[in-house]
């Protein structure tokens, strides 16, 4: 088995909750998607300032300052605020275990990075017309260049960090699930 196959079951977890529907179903209210990209801009931070992405030659997948570039257009646009209460209890386990993961597994960084990263390229497309604003995040120079790099660095024994990365996203989901309102 390789590493898709093996997550490909928390792969289809996240796309059968409600607010993943919500997302890509065209009709999502900007506040929603102010308080999903808030998430993952944290989530993100947490995970790309502990990988030493230009080591790695992976400068360019780095998705943070363009999510931060996003929230900005959404803000001037609706003018929303941050505010702390934005975050959901998962974003905020979500950073606390990416901390403990740089000091245990470094290494399973870069599960989460195939996880996320891989989600925004494949689906990024998909996403970025389906939500307020220009999606910024969701744009990639060279993916198939990137993936090639970030596949190179992977193996099976990735597969416990890969689904713990999901498991996250899909907490974060089932919180924003009681937001969508249908």
């Amino acid at each position: 088995m390789n590493l898709k196959e093996l997550t490909w079951e928390n792969h289809k977890s996240a796309e059968r909750k409600k607010f993943a529907k919500t997302l890509m179903s065209g009709s999502i209210d900007p506040a929603l998607y102010y308080k999903y990209l808030t998430n993952q801009f944290y989530s993100y931070v947490a995970l790309e300032y502990k990988l030493p992405l230009s080591l790695l030659g992976l400068e360019e997948i780095r998705r943070a300052n363009l999510m931060r570039d996003d929230l900005q257009e959404l803000e001037q646009t609706y003018g929303f605020v941050f505010d702390g209460n934005l975050l959901a209890q998962s974003t905020q386990e979500y950073i606390t275990y990416c901390e403990e993961l740089y000091v245990n597994n470094p290494a399973g960084l870069i599960a989460h990075m195939y996880v996320r990263h891989f989600g925004d390229m494949y689906g990024g497309a998909i996403i970025k017309k389906c939500v307020p604003g220009k999606g910024k995040m969701y744009e990639f120079n060279d993916k198939e260049d990137l993936k090639l790099k970030v596949r190179a660095l992977l193996h099976d024994d990735m597969a416990d960090e890969a689904n713990a990365c999901f498991r996250f996203a899909i907490r974060l989901f089932g919180e924003l699930d009681d937001d969508t309102g249908s």
